[in-house]
């Protein structure tokens, strides 16, 4: 019996593909296909301009039995595959975010908040004009294998949709193009991270920018294969969506993309996760994220980085966390007692993890709604309360599975959770990648499947509510093209240039923080990390820059007053980084310096190409100010910061 005979259906995986904005035309980056796999690229994700690469979502098609058993990955030496994707940007078509709404400050619960109307944006266009602000990429197919592999090919490109223009003739926007590798993946490239405002007025807020558009998308993924038996199955589709950069790669958040939807699963009543957690899989992964976070948030390196005595990832802790052995009990649920609870029934602040929530006032602290900080979801609760109890199992460290170790099932499963892992299942204000409706299970059809429909209404009325968006029949329950993306900012990067952390003074400058594992808050310089690299450098000297952390988007914004003097205003920050997006650092891993006590592998911020020594001085004197520095013996991070102020002086000044 031949495979093709039992092949009864075909299935795209991942169901979900995230691809990324950049400003390189041609080249590009693939995630790895394993989980927790090192990402990496030759070229540090830039090109020999220095332009950052697009990231690809790369769809594979699978064959299954009748009861949808996967046998085989199919590729062209088993039928001819064409592939259809159409994408969209209903953005500025859409209402304003403002909320999460299906949280209860949103609905009016929370005492001293009355229910969320969020208007259109937009508004002051009719409704005759209205379609007009949707760029509507079209459906576009592709056949064969090494198919547009220079990505040059019109033929397979999303440039027919326009945007709004008062003139009447509509501005053209390109969200992406496709391309196919030589076994037949589908790769689908989005746009180059352009956005304009049709009347060339500045953005001045974080999310709701009036006669703005943005070239990110999303839509349905579908393919079709006539097997070699001539037999035509048309396959199980996916999604795609084209999010801002990635300018930490590698490093995930707290709650990634596949923690959220996993949850969701689980809501569904249609679990996706074992009932017993399994340590290397479930529980290291969340005590890992703390000291990896800290490569891009100086609070939490401090307190909780590498070398630190709150470090859980390091290999004397994990010697002791790993079995569930009676020795560490004590241990465990101490452990355990600082993760947040995710009922929010009382305010947790000084928990785990150190983010804000969803809560409106998040960065006040009069306000008391405990959604102002983020917890771990629920069944990643449980699971830490069962590692606590000593109810799991260690498994098999990352890395010890090869790809052609799995079964043709377990491929397709890797491929969901590799791309969601790389995203951010929280917090939704409103976040990178997606926001809230990805955690309603009304969006899908099965787990991590988009529910989908062919006309996806773009008016629920003057305002849309908690009511009116959560009810069966309303903007959850299907997608069509840009039903995901259209409840993101616009453009994109005023809420990835506001997103940023210690927005309460007499909290610090550092946590909490909103997202950081995409938009970096605090950094290790490529200067810094030379002098650590430097045989003729003191000890003291490596340790200074190694203890070092200077702002991601210095020279462009600084939140809520510091430096003092020299301030970016806060508009004038985020249009500044409207244009200069790409020429902020990406962090890359590096090794660290040999025969020193220093962290094997270290990440480093790369390929910026904005300088300005006045903002950094002023910046490192400020950071100075808020920890104190009283005459003792400074610490590890205040020596950080004099090298930062005492380096840029000498650099201006030479």
């Amino acid at each position: 019996m031949t495979y093709s005979s039992t092949i009864k259906q075909v299935i795209i995986h991942p169901a979900i593909g995230v691809a990324r904005v950049g400003n390189s035309p041609e080249e590009y980056f693939l995630l790895p296909d394993l989980i927790n796999e090192p990402i990496t690229d030759p070229g540090n994700f830039r090109d020999s301009e220095g332009r950052i690469k697009r990231q690809a979502a790369r769809f594979r098609l699978f064959g299954a039995d009748e009861e949808g058993n996967i046998i085989k990955e199919l590729t062209p030496n088993d039928g001819d595959i064409t592939w259809t994707v159409h994408v969209a940007n209903k953005k500025a078509a859409w209402y304003n975010f403002d909320l999460a709404l299906d949280i209860p400050q949103a609905k009016g619960a929370f005492p001293g908040y009355p229910a969320v109307e969020s208007t259109l944006r937009n508004a002051t266009i009719g409704d005759a004009y209205r379609e007009r602000l949707v760029i509507n990429g079209g459906p576009l197919s592709i056949s064969g294998p090494n198919v547009n592999t220079a990505g040059t090919d019109e033929a397979y490109a999303f440039n027919k949709g326009t945007f709004y223009s008062p003139s009447g003739i509509d501005t053209p926007v390109y969200l992406g193009e496709l391309r196919t590798e030589a076994n037949g993946n589908l790769l689908f490239l989005g746009g180059r991270g352009h956005s304009a405002s049709y009347s060339d007025v500045p953005a001045i807020t974080f999310a709701n920018n009036d006669t703005w558009h943005d070239d990110t998308s999303d839509g349905p993924v579908d393919a079709s294969i006539t097997l070699n038996t001539g037999e035509v199955l048309t396959a199980k589709g996916s999604w795609v969506l084209t999010a801002p950069p990635d300018y930490s790669p590698g490093i995930q958040a707290f709650v990634t993309g596949f923690d959220l939807l996993a949850q969701a699963a689980a809501d569904m009543g249609q679990p996706v996760l074992p009932d017993q957690p399994v340590f290397w899989e479930h529980i290291f992964p969340l005590l890992e994220r703390m000291p990896l976070n800290g490569w891009v948030n100086a609070g939490i390196f401090k307190q909780y980085g590498w070398g630190s005595p709150a470090d859980l990832s390091s290999p004397a802790m994990i010697a002791k966390l790993a079995h569930p052995t009676d020795n560490h009990f004590e241990l465990r649920q101490a452990i355990f007692r600082q993760f947040r609870n995710p009922d929010y029934v009382t305010m947790q602040a000084e928990l785990f993890p150190p983010v804000y929530g969803d809560g409106l006032q998040g960065f006040l602290s009069s306000d008391t709604d405990p959604r102002n900080f983020m917890a771990v979801l629920p069944f990643q609760y449980i699971y830490l309360k069962k590692w606590a109890d000593g109810n799991f199992t260690s498994g098999h460290k990352p890395g010890t599975v090869k790809w052609d170790m799995l079964t043709p099932t377990q491929q397709a499963m890797q491929l969901d959770r590799t791309v969601l892992d790389e995203t951010i299942g929280g917090p939704f204000h409103p976040g990178c990648e997606f926001t809230w409706p990805m955690r309603v299970t009304l969006l899908y059809a099965e787990p991590f499947r988009i529910k989908r429909r062919l006309i996806a209404p773009l008016d629920y009325g003057p305002t849309l509510n908690s009511e009116n968006a959560l009810a069966v029949g309303g903007p959850l329950d299907g997608s069509a093209p840009g039903d995901i993306t259209k409840w993101m900012a616009v453009p994109w990067q005023t809420d990835t240039s506001s997103c940023l952390s210690g927005y309460v003074p007499i909290m610090g400058q550092y946590v909490p923080t909103f997202w950081p594992v995409r938009v970096p808050n605090d950094v290790l310089s490529e200067e810094d990390y030379q002098v650590m690299m430097d045989p003729d450098k003191s000890l003291d000297e490596k340790n200074a820059a190694f203890g070092n952390r200077v702002k991601w988007l210095r020279g462009i914004v600084y939140k809520y007053g510091y430096p003092p003097k020299n301030v970016s205003p806060y508009t004038k920050g985020i249009n500044e980084f409207i244009t200069e997006w790409p020429q902020v650092g990406i962090l890359v891993q590096r090794e660290g310096p040999e025969g020193l006590n220093f962290p094997e592998k270290i990440w480093v911020e790369n390929g910026r190409t904005i300088g300005d020594d006045n903002l950094e001085i002023a910046a490192g004197e400020q950071l100075l100010k808020a920890t104190a520095l009283s005459e003792s013996e400074p610490s590890i991070t205040d020596k950080g910061y004099l090298w930062m102020v005492q380096r840029a002086k000498n650099r201006r000044n030479s």
